[in-house]
């Protein structure tokens, strides 16, 4: 084979990587993309949840209707929806760790895990 040939050769081999990697990493920002929606759809549902109880409680506070126990529980969630924001904040500020993508629930460990 010709030196022209080899090189021509050599350098489709290397588009053909550059390509893949590519592709690879292409596929790894779509699935982080989708990965952070999730997470945030999922803490908002969470605190939605709680910001509901608590500002229910705060409209029956301010008509004078809530029970000692009542306002109790109303602290109480006001706290815990800071917590809980606080965390999620932190949680979405680390940055993935390694080149592994997470694993879905459903996949079997050693099987390859498809993107689509």
């Amino acid at each position: 084979m010709s030196r022209g040939k080899q090189m021509l050769r050599e350098f489709g081999h290397a588009v053909r990587e550059v390509a893949k990697e590519g592709a690879e990493e292409s596929a790894r920002a779509y699935y982080f993309s989708v990965y952070d929606r999730g997470f945030n759809e999922a803490a908002q549902t969470c605190l939605g949840v709680l910001s509901d109880a608590t500002e229910e409680l705060l409209a029956r506070m301010k008509s004078g209707s809530l029970s000692k126990q009542e306002q109790a529980l109303y602290a109480r969630l006001t706290e815990l929806t800071a917590e809980m924001d606080e965390r999620l904040r932190n949680a979405c500020q680390k940055e993935p760790s390694g080149d592994a993508l997470p694993q879905p629930s459903g996949a079997r460990s050693g099987q390859p895990t498809r993107l689509s």
